[in-house]
């Protein structure tokens, strides 16, 4: 319990949803509608004994047998059992009303020792052990019975398990699958002088199985291979022998090729399957013709081919290439044994049409990273098969209308400029941007067809979108986009973006605006109407996708190239060497020539069912030579926010030490961003009750520049900015905090509560505010509130 003191101490009113929380966590007792008699099942351990077992698995078999525990006990959270503190604190006997959904729905009701029968967990694990190669096992188990709380002990005594001695495989060699099968012997997981394992026996199947569906063998089966073993050869030792059996089919036992492939383009359930309007096409029949997808194109999608042995590889990449088409929502391949070929298949691929065309709007609320908060509004129109190749084609008109809620605020503007317009930095924008997907290869040069599971794309984009920022400026942006998506393998994918075309135009600059970019030379180069014309080259590992593992990897590495071309071209052309003052121009425009390189990197740690260690580590460096002197603002980096540094509000960190003159002034947002980045993000998520999930974290970072930039009279434009590798360590802001989560998997709504830590524009000596932290939501030692959409990494 928390003492009266410790209350007293405590300021804001979040105290009491936090003390609420704690006090159903912990419950009067847990014990409390346990009847007289009974025990609650409070826990278990489980030790394997194996001072004789060389093959040192003892670690790995009491996780094994700890599985096969049934009931589980009540879940329970750093020694906790919420749930069941809150069916204690509502339970009640009638079957209806409030408390009886809350208990019912939220809580969980104890578990009691007398739902468990041990003796059958304990005749589960000496199977186990059995399968595993422990023919000759004991487990007992004990139980402790304290303050109606029981706890169970199971230790398993092993000692050497059998080992397998030889491995044989009996076949008659007239029949080809008997010596499909012998060849395969040199890859097999059954390997002498191994531990006998049951579960490493039946992958062994599987694995054969696998390579006779590789070599024709449609019909086989892993359940067509028996094992023998023979445990009577002494000194614990094994002889196992496989075979085939002998009620196999035959043709199980042969290897198919294929004949036919019927294509049904235009398919839906219930159409009748006439051949006619067919359409032969390199050897294929295409039915019924080519009004959705013309052949050319599906084709490059289809692996099958006559006269060549059926394979497994060649159907699954069928599928998953198939499926990859937006035209289609269903793929369905299914064979037949050729009516005039006893040795041949004939394929039916079955293509069910998604909706072509659809037009969608929806209402949103818009939380950008630079500080943005408002409502929007977007509508969207797809067609998923735009040029009979299905071709995704997306159109999008969208409008926001933001107010800055994430920055410093919306103090006074600097001494001798005149704020004009909303004081609260109103901001509306207009977008319109269309994509095209083509699900292949679109090049000058002839490609071969990429044997991948996933589709190799090409992508097209161009966009136009006109801000106003009400009383600073008002922004055209223009954007044309030519790029490539090409994922070789499930875990890495690459994006390369040869043609990154963009150009930014201010207009309407407000005489405050205007000011504040005269008397800051680097921000206003800054805001220049400039091209951005280079190629973007992004290169993503993920292992996310393997739910099973352990630890899971993310890593992405973006490459972002500007200007060195069309500045090379310049220069061979003969044009002057660029200079501050007088730049290389497009049209009357500089163009931006910079190099930045940024990295995402995650480890995923899965503890248990649904808790996770999450660690991120971001860097991030641009810098701008030749034809200019600064990053374009749309490139630059900037640190805070929901999904960075969660104690401080967006834009409001950096770069380095530097502080604006004015800690509360509108304008000073614009100047806190930088060319190098570094953050760092560890957070503990775990699950609560139902869909509700929790978090801690602990973030870091900052943004410093390379150059030390000065104003007119040749004072720092903003001093601490430089970056300094022997103490930027120093400079870092930390913060920490804890969230709330409503996660319903296909959406998940988040509340993290950032508190600061430490704050490096503060002076030397002064940093260290966690000790001023006042428990409120006001102030600069006040909790910041994020609330965002989606996990932050």
């Amino acid at each position: 319990m928390l003492s009266t003191k410790s209350l007293i101490n405590l300021k804001g009113t979040y105290v009491l949803p936090l003390m609420l929380v704690f006090l159903l966590s912990s419950g009067c007792s847990v014990t409390k509608v346990v009847p007289e008699g009974e025990a609650l099942f409070w826990g278990y351990d489980v030790a394997v004994k194996g001072e004789k077992d060389s093959s040192k698995r003892s670690a790995d078999l009491e996780t094994e047998l700890s599985q096969t525990i049934q009931p589980d006990p009540n879940a329970s959270i750093l020694g906790l059992r919420p749930k069941l503190a809150i069916y204690n604190a509502f339970y009640t006997e009638k079957e209806k009303g409030l408390k009886h959904w809350i208990m019912t729905t939220i809580g969980e009701p104890p578990v009691l020792f007398s739902e468990l029968d041990t003796g059958s967990v304990s005749q589960v694990m000496r199977n186990r052990l059995h399968n595993r190669g422990y023919f000759n096992n004991t487990v007992g188990s004990t139980a402790e019975v304290k303050n109606k709380k029981a706890t169970v002990s199971w230790t398993a005594k092993v000692g050497e398990p059998y080992r397998l001695r030889k491995i044989e495989y009996t076949l008659n060699d007239s029949l080809q699958v008997h010596r499909d099968i012998q060849r395969t012997k040199n890859e097999s997981l059954l390997q002498p002088g191994e531990p006998y394992d049951l579960s490493t026996m039946s992958a062994e199947r599987v694995r054969i199985d696998g390579t006779l569906k590789n070599a024709g063998y449609y019909f086989f089966s892993p359940e067509l291979l028996i094992y023998s073993a023979d445990t009577t050869v002494g000194d614990r030792q094994v002889d196992v022998l496989l075979r085939v059996k002998n009620a196999a089919a035959a043709r199980a036992l042969q290897p198919f090729k294929m004949d036919d492939i019927f294509i049904f383009a235009n398919y839906s359930v219930g159409d009748s399957l006439a051949t006619n309007d067919t359409i032969d096409f390199r050897g294929y029949h295409y039915i019924p013709n080519e009004n959705y997808v013309r052949a050319k194109h599906l084709l490059r999608g289809v692996f099958l081919e006559q006269d060549s042995l059926y394979t497994r590889e060649e159907h699954l990449l069928t599928t998953k290439r198939l499926n990859a088409f937006p035209a289609y929502k269903f793929v369905n391949i299914e064979y037949e044994v050729d009516t005039t070929k006893s040795d041949a298949l004939d394929a039916f691929i079955y293509l069910t049409p998604s909706l072509k065309k659809s037009l969608r709007a929806e209402a949103q609320m818009v939380n950008k990273s630079n500080g943005f908060a408002g409502p929007g509004i977007n509508i969207s129109f797809q067609n998923k098969n735009a040029f009979k190749g299905s071709e995704l084609l997306n159109v999008e008109l969208s409008g926001t209308f933001e107010s800055y809620v994430g920055g410093r605020g919306s103090g006074d503007v600097p001494e001798g400029v005149e704020q004009e317009g909303n004081p609260n930095l109103t901001s509306y924008e207009i977008s319109a941007k269309a994509s095209l997907t083509i699900p292949r290869i679109l090049s000058p040069f002839k490609i071969r067809n990429l044997r991948t599971e996933f589709a190799p794309q090409t992508r097209i984009g161009a966009g136009f979108s006109f801000l106003n920022r009400v009383g600073f400026f008002q922004m055209n942006s223009y954007s044309a986009t030519y790029g490539y998506n090409y994922r070789p393998t499930q875990t890495l994918t690459l994006d390369v973006t040869p043609i990154n075309l963009q150009y930014v135009r201010l207009s309407n600059t407000s005489d405050s605006f205007t000011t504040l970019l005269e008397k800051n030379p680097y921000l206003r180069r800054s805001f220049e109407n400039q091209f951005i014309i280079g190629s973007i080259y992004q290169l993503t590992y993920s292992t996310q996708i393997y739910e099973d593992r352990t630890h899971q990897f993310f890593d992405r590495v973006t490459l972002d190239l500007s200007g060195n071309l069309i500045n090379g071209i310049q220069s061979l052309g003969g044009s002057p060497s660029p200079t501050e003052d007088f730049p290389r121009t497009i049209a009357g425009n500089r163009f931006s020539q910079y190099v930045l390189l940024d990295n995402d990197f995650r480890h995923y740690l899965n503890i248990g069912k649904e808790s996770q260690l999450v660690t991120r580590l971001v860097t991030g460096a641009g810098y701008a030579y030749g034809n200019a002197t600064t990053l374009p603002y749309v490139k630059q980096f900037s640190v805070g926010g929901p999904n960075s540094i969660r104690a401080f509000r967006a834009r409001s960190i950096g770069p380095g030490t530097f502080t604006p003159e004015d800690p509360n002034d509108s304008f000073s947002f614009f100047d806190q961003v930088g060319d190098i980045r570094l953050v760092g993000n560890v957070e503990y998520r775990f699950p609560i009750v139902g869909f509700f999930k929790g978090a801690v974290f602990l973030d870091a970072g900052n943004i410093w520049t390379f150059r030390e930039e000065f104003k007119e009279d040749g004072t720092p434009a903003r001093p601490g900015s430089v970056f300094n590798s022997s103490n930027f360590l120093n400079e870092l802001a930390i913060g920490t905090g804890f969230g709330l989560r409503v996660d319903v998997e296909f959406f998940v709504l988040r509340f993290d509560f950032g508190i600061p830590v430490r704050n490096p524009s503060m002076p030397e000596g002064e940093r260290n505010v966690f000790n001023k932290f006042n428990g409120s939501f006001g102030g600069d030692n006040g909790m910041v509130l994020n609330i965002a959409i989606g996990y932050p990494f």
